[in-house]
């Protein structure tokens, strides 16, 4: 997965004001782990898909 799905998932989190503590227990994945992917590349499948549960079981 591109990495730019990854990018516009964390504004997403960002912009709905959501503490990226609450995302990490949720996703199980740090957010430094999510920069990470967000700047280097392939981003695992798994992490978007974790990424925009959490954000849909939000709204």
């Amino acid at each position: 997965m591109e990495s730019e799905q990854l990018i516009a998932l964390m504004k997403d989190v960002e912009a709905k004001g959501i503490d990226w503590k609450t995302v990490e227990e949720s996703i199980k994945v740090p957010h430094s782990i999510l920069k990470l992917y967000a700047n280097s590349g392939p981003v695992p499948v798994t992490i978007t898909t974790k990424l925009k549960k959490f954000l849909d079981a939000q709204k």
